[in-house]
């Protein structure tokens, strides 16, 4: 697959882009993004699904400036699809041929099953793993479902609800709210009962603009890829904002390009989701741009990475890890000094995956600059390692990475965030514990340790020669709890 490649989705509302550059096989980063608000379905709906003219010339404007983009970024490979609008337009083949003359992409029109297939391997491979979950991404003309169970996409389902749809059908003309209900659940009966689920994972610029509002203000993290929240507790205020006039939205937050259709959007997810029984939502950054990289990434594995592997672990590794050698060296010790003081920390096994994450990114930062490198690398963890983890994961690896080597974390410190991290007690502790494996490879090395802990004493001996400057870091260290430390001769 080439090193840079440009995604370009044309949707009924907007037509988007993102450019992917791999760093490794399967790591890869977005280094550009871009939308238009081309409305290609825009009076469709009303005219027998014929796109019309200035539609067509809005989206051809935006898709040259697209192709001049991936030119400039030197992409060796530009894949670009259509999905609801132009699937379902009469006229469908004259505009692919203007396209095609006009800036020299090609096409390719996918079903709804394919649509709901990409936004599922999107939310499979990019978010936190879910053992059983249900996608779901209302777009402009269409809204698409896909329903995940153990680790795979088992089935898809696409249905001719979306906000532009339902803007041009019903609130445009006025139509009762009981016309509109009764619409919208004469399409939801459509869904196999399999669908039914407890959990869903929403994708697309509806479901994001639904997580903006209902996230918290004092919120500690602005992102919302991840980001889960109760939907039962906003199901009322969700009917209300479906329901509202048009010129109320305005005090919700919502941004002035989505008010439009915004209410038929969230008419759409709230009975949706209320259908099928849902009780919790996890928003999605990402989806069928995303979805149609991967399945063209992961093509020769299945469309799933390999087991254990995250591609934003792997892209932050590759872009600023500067000794991989040391990195897997104080992963191993501090694995083994987090074992050795079980008895005394009590922290449960499940944290052994954020202290290895934060161990192999911990120096990161020096890359930027070797000077106040925590802080770094505290900011690229936070703003970086986008993909695979929960905000509560990210947060303590964030954390333990910018406390290690200081002064413990006080309450006060840590206060806006406290809601989302474990224990305050948790963090001291995996902080030092990186502390000290820090300390043990102070001059760089892989050197192997041997630790044993007696009447409060931690002895660690080394298998080759200890050496003075770990001896000397060990003494500056803070310590969550009085223990002595003793680095043994071999």
């Amino acid at each position: 697959m080439a090193k840079i490649t440009s995604i370009i989705d044309i949707g009924s509302n907007s037509v988007r882009m993102i450019v992917c550059q791999k760093s490794s096989r399967f790591a890869f980063n977005i280094i550009y993004e871009a939308k238009s608000r081309v409305r290609i379905s825009q009076d469709s709906y009303e005219n027998d699904g014929v796109l019309q003219d200035k539609a067509m010339d809005r989206a051809i404007k935006a898709l040259k400036d697209f192709t001049k983009i991936a030119k400039n970024l030197k992409s060796r490979k530009i894949l670009c699809v259509a999905t609801s609008a132009v699937r379902d337009a009469k006229n469908r083949a004259y505009f692919l041929n203007r396209v095609k003359k006009e800036t020299g992409l090609s096409i390719k029109i996918i079903d709804g099953k394919k649509e709901a297939y990409l936004g599922g391997i999107a939310a499979l491979n990019l978010l936190p793993k879910q053992n059983a979950a249900v996608t779901i991404d209302i777009g402009g003309g269409s809204t698409e479902l896909s329903k995940i169970e153990n680790e795979k996409i088992v089935d898809t389902i696409s249905l001719d609800i979306g906000t532009i749809r339902l803007k041009e059908l019903f609130y445009d003309k006025e139509k009762s709210f009981e016309e509109l209900s009764e619409y919208i659940h004469s399409k939801l009966k459509e869904i196999p009962e399999h669908f039914r689920c407890e959990r869903f994972i929403a994708i697309g610029g509806t479901a994001r603009a639904i997580s903006k509002l209902i996230m918290p203000k004092e919120y500690p993290l602005r992102t919302l890829h991840a980001y889960e929240y109760d939907f039962l507790k906003h199901k009322e205020l969700l009917e209300k904002i479906s329901e509202i006039d048009i010129l109320k939205l305005k005090k919700y937050g919502v941004k002035k390009h989505r008010v439009d259709t915004f209410r038929e959007g969230v008419s759409i997810f709230v009975k949706t989701l209320s259908y099928l029984n849902a009780k919790s939502v996890i928003t999605s950054g990402v989806g069928v741009r995303e979805g149609l990289y991967l399945y063209d990434l992961l093509r020769s594995v299945n469309y799933k990475f390999p087991a254990n592997f995250n591609p934003s672990l792997k892209n932050l590794s590759d872009r600023f890890l500067i000794n991989e050698r040391y990195a897997n060296s104080l992963k191993r010790t501090s694995l083994k000094i987090f074992d050795i003081l079980k008895t005394i920390h009590s922290i449960d096994d499940v944290y052994k995956k954020e202290l290895s994450v934060s161990s192999k990114l911990l120096s990161i930062g020096s890359s930027i600059n070797y000077y106040r490198q925590n802080e770094h690398s505290f900011y690229l963890i936070l703003n970086a390692l986008n993909y695979g983890y929960t905000h509560k994961e990210k947060l303590l690896i964030a954390f333990i990475v910018l406390y290690q080597d200081k002064k413990l974390p006080k309450e006060s410190e840590l206060k806006d965030y406290l809601d989302i991290l474990p224990d305050l007690e948790s963090v001291k502790w995996l902080s030092f514990i990186l502390s000290l494996s820090k300390c043990l490879h102070k001059n760089l090395d892989s050197n192997e340790y041997m630790f044993r802990f007696e009447n409060s004493t931690l002895f660690i001996t080394p298998k080759s020669e200890s050496d003075y400057l770990s001896l000397e870091c060990i003494k500056e260290l803070y310590k969550p709890f009085p223990i002595a430390i003793v680095l043994e001769r071999k």
